[in-house]
């Protein structure tokens, strides 16, 4: 102890050293106080809250932010499969306009106020739906009366259904009723030149390579008055694809844009995920396995890419059999099937 100090304290009273315990303790006290004072000084002002610091993002980044966090929440269950949906509106004769040299028969054409077919017709999907989707359209329906009954009937209402062009009209007439009653979509199947033709013919209506325009033009002008109230067309018919018709830039290019100017979606078969079934393409019928499979490629593609869209017909019982089977596994799978209206469309293919 230095002198001084020991010096100070022999002159302090005797009764000072009665609370030197005291005296020790708000030493103590005092001691404390000035550490925690120093460490506060050290760390400086407090930071603001995590709200705070999220409001005085960018609104576009805090809309990011925000975007990022709801997809990264896990998705509900798929929602029930209905095996009938809302119903679609009847033939709108805004929508309809005669088809010349024709009687009695009328093409669908866009509405003065711009309502289109592709709408109009559009079976109901919600648009919130987050889940992977998946659509099958069976063409060349019509035909076969048994087994057309039998699709409208097992199968769900968003799996969609394209009429064969040789499909009697009235018949056409009364079958498509039923299926817009039961929510399901419409679509005509448009005959176009095989890749096997002439030895495999898709009939005298079919459009063709060797045909003049004007040919082509009433031929796909009779097929699209077949039927009212369709939402669109596609070129798989009654067991073909058209592959050597739709080769043909020009002709293909046309036909497809009159399609469109009438306000219909156009399914190309030649951008379809997967062909399920082409019954009439083959000396013997798919096999059942078979179509399990291509069935599970276009579940595992919409699985990949978000939406995926399959083809098959004309229709026939082992193949409506195991679709119905496959629609309602997707639920398992995390897939929701929808009808193709509801998928994004691809972008349209100049030269193929």
């Amino acid at each position: 102890m230095p002198p001084a100090v020991e010096k100070l304290l022999q002159r302090l009273p005797p009764w000072f050293w009665s609370f030197r315990p005291l005296a020790w303790f708000w030493a103590g006290v005092l001691g404390t106080v000035a550490c925690v004072a120093l460490v506060l000084a050290l760390m400086g002002p407090p930071r603001a809250p995590a709200e705070a610091s999220f409001a005085r993002l960018p609104p576009a980044a805090a809309a990011e932010t925000h975007q990022a966090s709801a997809q990264d929440q896990p998705l509900p269950p798929v929602p029930p499969l209905a095996m009938r949906g809302t119903p679609i509106a009847e033939p709108n004769p805004d929508l309809l306009e005669p088809a010349s040299g024709m009687p009695g028969q009328f093409l669908p054409r866009i509405a003065a106020d711009g309502r289109k077919p592709s709408s109009v017709y559009a079976a109901a999907f919600d648009p919130d739906e987050r889940h992977p989707r998946v659509a099958m359209v069976i063409d060349g329906a019509g035909l076969d009366q048994a087994a057309t009954l039998r699709l409208l009937h097992d199968l769900p209402s968003a799996i969609d259904i394209a009429w064969s062009a040789y499909t009697p009209f009235a018949y056409a007439a009364t079958l498509s009723k039923m299926a817009r009653e039961q929510g399901r979509e419409c679509l005509v199947s448009i005959p176009m030149e095989p890749s096997g033709y002439p030895g495999v013919d898709e009939g005298s209506h079919a459009l063709l390579t060797g045909a003049t325009p004007a040919v082509n033009w009433q031929n796909l002008l009779w097929s699209l008055s077949g039927v009212q109230g369709c939402v669109g067309a596609t070129g798989g018919s009654d067991g073909m694809l058209g592959e050597r018709f739709a080769q043909s830039a020009r002709a293909f290019g046309d036909m497809r844009a009159e399609v469109l100017r009438r306000g219909l979606l156009y399914l190309d078969p030649g951008q379809v995920d997967v062909v399920v079934d082409r019954a009439s393409s083959v000396a013997e019928p798919v096999a059942a396995d078979a179509i399990d499979e291509r069935l599970a490629d276009l579940t595992r593609a919409a699985q990949e890419h978000g939406s995926a869209v399959g083809l098959a017909g004309p229709p026939r019982p082992v193949m409506l059999e195991r679709i119905a089977v496959w629609t309602h596994g997707l639920a398992a799978k995390g897939v929701v099937l929808a009808p193709f209206s509801a998928l994004p469309k691809p972008s349209p293919v100049a030269n193929r």
